[in-house]
């Protein structure tokens, strides 16, 4: 999965929980492939409690993991820890250099 794909499939579950009003469906999320880390999409961390974000989506890596973004209500049905979830934030501009 390239950053313009998890960008892609973000946008489009944000949109999809604001069209069905569902909380649910947005973005809860992102498993990294570490091979992706810091090369084609680069987190960040500003506290530990907060966590790595993409976006503001709370973000694991690992190199067993397949890249691949999971919904709140599947966080929740996991079980998992991610913290407080924050507004997606909109995606950084792509800079092209000729």
């Amino acid at each position: 999965m390239t950053k313009e794909e998890i960008d892609q499939q973000l946008d489009e579950m944000t949109a999809e929980a604001a069209t069905k009003a569902d909380g649910g469906l947005k973005p809860g999320l992102l498993y990294l492939n570490a091979n992706l880390y810091g090369t084609e999409v680069r987190t960040e961390t500003l506290s530990a409690k907060r966590g790595q974000r993409y976006r503001g989506l709370r973000v694991f890596v690992a190199r067993a993991y397949e890249t691949e973004i999971i919904t709140r209500a599947e966080v929740e049905k996991r079980g998992l820890e991610v913290g407080e979830y924050e507004d997606l934030e909109l995606a950084p501009a792509r800079v092209a250099i000729a």
